[in-house]
């Protein structure tokens, strides 16, 4: 098993081993149960994603990396719906689900 991805927020990395997963490479998240409850300090444990077979590592980092890059490069955009300000990785709004125009 290698250590493929690591961050605080648990659904984030729900959504990356998602991906990995959709591309056929299987994985399991450690820590995944530190990353909340409300207790002091917990909050700052990252859920790490580790895949089972060390020569889809590099594959799955390329595919973390290339998610990672587009979604940053995507611009907000406003619902044309309701008017809210959305992150430019939301597919739909999330407020009303409207689709972008």
């Amino acid at each position: 098993m290698k250590k493929v991805y690591s961050h605080e927020n648990l659904t984030q990395v729900h959504t990356v081993k998602g991906l990995l997963e959709v591309n056929g490479i299987d994985c399991t998240l450690k820590n995944e149960h530190h990353a909340s409850g409300g207790h002091v300090g917990l909050e700052s444990i990252p859920v790490e994603l580790w895949v089972a077979d060390e020569s889809q590592a590099e594959k799955a980092i390329a595919l973390v990396e290339k998610e990672l890059s587009e979604a940053a490069s995507k611009s907000e955009w406003t619902c044309p719906n309701c008017q809210e300000r959305n992150a430019g990785s939301f597919d739909s709004c999330w407020n009303c689900g409207a689709l972008p125009a």
